[in-house]
């Protein structure tokens, strides 16, 4: 009988163990890494985005250098 009592707290504090302790730092690893996850492609995604502007910027200001005509104000 106090075997059977032995074991069934014992079952109980490793089952509360797991629920309460294991299980939730299982769930926010996963849930950080997916954040992280995320932010990586944002940040991928903006720096992808920054350097099409960049060329297509540089490009209309070569294009633009070439048809500019300096104004010169006559008095």
């Amino acid at each position: 009988m106090l075997r059977m009592i032995v074991y069934t707290l014992g079952f109980i504090l490793l089952y509360r163990l797991i629920v309460n302790f294991i299980l939730p730092v299982f769930r926010m690893t996963k849930l950080a890494n997916e954040r992280v996850r995320q932010m990586q492609d944002q940040m991928n995604n903006m720096q992808q985005s920054n350097q099409y502007n960049n060329n297509h910027h540089q490009a209309s200001q070569r294009i633009k250098e070439g048809d500019y005509i300096d104004y010169e104000e006559v008095k």
